[in-house]
């Protein structure tokens, strides 16, 4: 097939974005299928084919263009396409803006929709949905701007004074631990809440767990069909895994596969397929544990469009868990199209059904 490999974009995981695509197009030829390359600069403008696979080959994103980045659409319109595989990390590529952008365009594409992406993304709203499914997370609260500024602690005290210390502040909606603090005092828990809300208009308070942090992958068409890969471990290499532990520094490690029993591997599977289905996810997901000492665990997120770096965890969990990488490409696109096809049923029987009752009136 002819597919439009879409990266770079205007998140702080740019440089990320431009080596998971790298992989991505390695895994997508080796499969067949035909690349076109559409690359995103840091302003959101799309540059032509040609000029995206030199910056794909030389690694260094192109200084932002000036002028509206809409009038460079039309190098993704005219690319005629039959499949997007976005591998734009972040903001402005895995939160729904770019999903809606390849709806409206009628364009089938990999990963989770444009709701499931922006509820994931918004880990208020993520968080609600993974409770109301019976998925544990850690305790927590929430505060916004407005509320803050107006009267500081107030809304969130009882929830303070009810929970041990450290407390993890963080943005609601962001990536890359940007704006996550570790609280290890209540008198520095005023200014880490007014950091996070420098990135977002409301900020998570979250309860210090002790715990691995184990990660599963997950793929498949919805809930009913979604598998899930064997378990991997990230033990950081600071204090906890912050925005320098993950790209700065090299200092954490990454244990592929986890050693986690079966029993405890089944009930993990079994949640992070009941997350994506809590949010009506679909082809591609990372699904964050925190792994408590007792075995019980807690859910921390999902990321709809996770790295796919030649270390990345992604690609790395489903080759170890039996598909390899130009297996695992060629999967996402078929997953892709079948959702299309699914689409296109749905509003070819919704459109009968107004025209149907358009004739009686």
């Amino acid at each position: 097939m002819k597919v439009g490999l879409v990266f770079g974009g205007r998140s702080v995981e740019h440089l990320v974005s431009l080596r998971s695509a790298r992989t991505v197009r390695e895994g997508l030829q080796a499969a067949g299928h035909d690349v076109v390359c559409l690359y995103v600069d840091e302003g959101g403008a799309f540059a032509d084919a040609a000029t995206s696979s030199r910056v794909l080959d030389d690694g260094k994103p192109l200084p932002p263009r000036a002028g509206r980045p809409g009038a460079t659409f039309s190098h993704l319109t005219n690319a005629d396409l039959e499949v997007v595989f976005p591998i734009v990390h972040g903001t402005y590529g895995e939160d729904g803006t770019l999903q809606g952008l390849l709806e409206m365009l009628d364009l089938p594409y990999v990963g989770c929709n444009t709701a499931s992406s922006a509820v994931a993304m918004d880990k208020l709203l993520s968080k609600r949905a993974f409770s109301s499914a019976g998925v544990p997370v850690v305790p927590w609260a929430a505060i916004d701007r407005a509320t803050f500024s107006s009267t500081g602690l107030a809304s969130i005290q009882s929830f303070v004074d009810s929970e041990a210390l450290p407390l993890f502040v963080k943005p609601a909606v962001g990536g890359s631990s940007v704006g996550c603090v570790k609280v290890k005092t209540k008198e520095a828990l005023h200014d880490a809440i007014a950091f996070a809300l420098r990135f977002d208009t409301v900020a998570l308070i979250e309860r210090g767990v002790v715990a691995r942090e184990v990660e599963l992958a997950v793929l498949g068409m919805n809930a009913a069909t979604m598998q899930a890969s064997v378990p991997g471990e990230i033990v950081p290499g600071a204090d906890f895994y912050d925005y320098a532990d993950k790209y700065l520094k090299n200092d954490a490690k990454l244990l592929a596969p986890a050693p986690v029993d079966v029993d405890t591997l089944a009930k993990l599977q079994a949640a992070a397929i009941a997350a994506m289905g809590a949010i009506g996810g679909s082809g591609l997901a990372r699904v964050d544990f925190f792994l408590l000492p007792d075995n019980s665990f807690y859910l921390n997120e999902i990321n709809t469009l996770p790295g796919f770096t030649s270390v990345s965890m992604y690609p790395q969990l489903w080759a170890l868990t039996g598909v390899p990488l130009p297996q695992l490409c060629d999967r996402l696109v078929q997953l892709a199209v079948a959702r299309a096809e699914e689409k296109t049923i749905t509003d070819a029987a919704l459109r009968a059904f107004v025209a149907d009752i358009a004739g009686q009136a």
